[in-house]
């Protein structure tokens, strides 16, 4: 537990660093993303290296590395925009990974694992870069990094709370997926979110940008705060089906007493990209 709290501890700081560097330069902050972006992707091509094409685990790892560079050079020196050079640059290998699969006549489901860590978690990372070239920038990626942490721990305090009042027989919402999960859990999971979110709209924004929203900005905050959450509890599960098929407890093993990076921004990166959507229509 003490090794838990340490860790915990020193990601925290890290990330409130790396915000005290937006303030100098905003640019700065893809640092923390190129980081998030090449473990991550190591680690997801990692635990299914043994499902994986010759050559794909360094593809995918290279192509970890190179995602985040690539955004920056096409954002910041070209005319055209990085989030669609992303893109073509993940589709291009995605197609490629199809070729061999059709070559091979492989099932469809190989295709998927092979597809896979040019996908996750790089694609969903793509929202954070966006979100921080944004005139909103500072509020979203806030949003980001505090509602799914809130969410985290309101899950796993109400969850535990109410399985031991009901002794161990609170409904489980995915027993196969993740045994220890419930529905109370995941209620509290969504209550967490969004007081977070209002934390956030008191804090930072009572007056600011998110007034010229299309509605109510303490709603719009209210709501963000309640989707995010759904979807950090959805990528929790979606990382939990990985582990779950591949055999292993932890994606990595990078944060002592957390795992490693994807174990501790799987929820994260799902609720990035809703939380840039929602920015993009409400704003």
């Amino acid at each position: 537990m003490l090794k838990r709290t340490i860790t915990g501890a020193i990601y925290v700081a890290i990330i409130v660093g790396f915000f005290f560097l937006r303030n100098v330069d905003c640019r700065l902050f893809d640092i923390l993303t190129l980081f998030f972006c090449t473990v991550g992707t190591f680690e997801v091509a990692r635990v299914l290296k043994p499902y994986l094409y010759k050559g794909n685990f360094a593809l995918a790892t290279l192509f970890g590395v190179l995602f985040v560079p690539l955004f920056f050079v096409i954002e910041n020196y070209t005319v055209f925009y990085g989030a669609c050079a992303c893109l073509i640059f993940s589709g291009v290998l995605i197609l490629y990974q199809a070729a061999v699969s059709g070559v091979k006549r492989e099932k469809f489901t190989t295709f998927c694992v092979n597809a896979l860590p040019f996908i996750y978690p790089a694609l969903l990372l793509l929202a954070i870069l966006c979100a921080n070239e944004s005139k909103e920038g500072f509020i979203c990626l806030l949003l980001i990094f505090v509602i799914s942490p809130c969410a985290d721990t309101f899950a796993y305090l109400v969850g535990m709370t109410y399985n031991k009042i009901r002794k161990g027989k609170a409904k489980k919402m995915c027993p196969r997926l993740s045994p220890k999960k419930t529905w109370a859990g995941a209620i509290g999971g969504v209550v967490g979110g969004i007081v977070g979110a209002i934390i956030v709209y008191f804090a930072v924004d009572k007056t600011g940008i998110c007034a010229t929203a299309k509605i109510n900005p303490f709603l719009l905050f209210v709501i963000v705060g309640a989707v995010a959450s759904v979807f950090t509890e959805i990528g929790d599960l979606f990382e939990s089906y990985i582990k779950r098929k591949v055999g292993v407890k932890d994606i990595g093993n990078i944060m002592p007493g957390h795992g490693g990076i994807m174990d501790r921004i799987d929820g994260m990166t799902f609720a990035a990209v809703i939380i840039y959507l929602i920015f993009i229509l409400l704003l």
